[in-house]
């Protein structure tokens, strides 16, 4: 109960709050893949390509953008075990939830970046693909909402650290 409480409360302040959002026209928070990169290295990929799935669908139906969240989310559920390996400071034998504590304060800045860098960069290429965008402001949207995702998660991660 408590965990659908959760989505459902990141997917409203994602849809309602987060969304409205824009530095300079630029940026765009995009919190709710905080969801999926916090789960349980114990989670199987086909869970959580189907959860991921889920929630992006949810987030694109609020955002009217056809399916790209979705997919921008199961690129990252797929890529996340590799990004976990990655970002390990030593091999983790048990099951455990991503964090400072678990990656230490590099891996888990490490693994939080490259999450959110592969989600953003799927994300925005399906976006710019079917026009001729400029690719250089397109670069520049990656930068901004990388920026403002990974504060957002800074100071999420804060939050959930103080209160356990």
């Amino acid at each position: 109960m408590n965990r659908i409480l959760c989505w459902t409360g990141m997917i409203l302040l994602q849809a309602l709050v987060l969304n409205k959002v824009h530095i300079a026209g630029l940026g765009t928070p995009l919190l709710y893949i905080w969801l999926l990169l916090k789960e349980n290295s114990g989670v199987s990929p086909q869970r959580l390509m189907l959860e991921a799935f889920v929630l992006g669908l949810a987030v694109d139906i609020f955002s009217d953008t056809w399916g790209m969240n979705a997919a921008a989310a199961v690129a990252l559920a797929f890529a996340r075990p590799l990004l976990l390996r990655m970002s390990a400071v030593r091999e983790e034998q048990e099951t455990y939830t991503p964090g400072v504590r678990t990656l230490g304060t590099g891996g888990f800045a490490r693994y939080l970046t490259a999450g959110v860098l592969l989600h953003h960069t799927v994300l925005l290429t399906l976006e710019l693909l079917p026009t001729s965008a400029d690719y250089l402001s397109g670069l520049a949207r990656l930068a901004a909402c990388s920026a403002l995702t990974l504060a957002c998660m800074a100071a999420l991660e804060n939050v959930v650290r103080r209160k356990s």
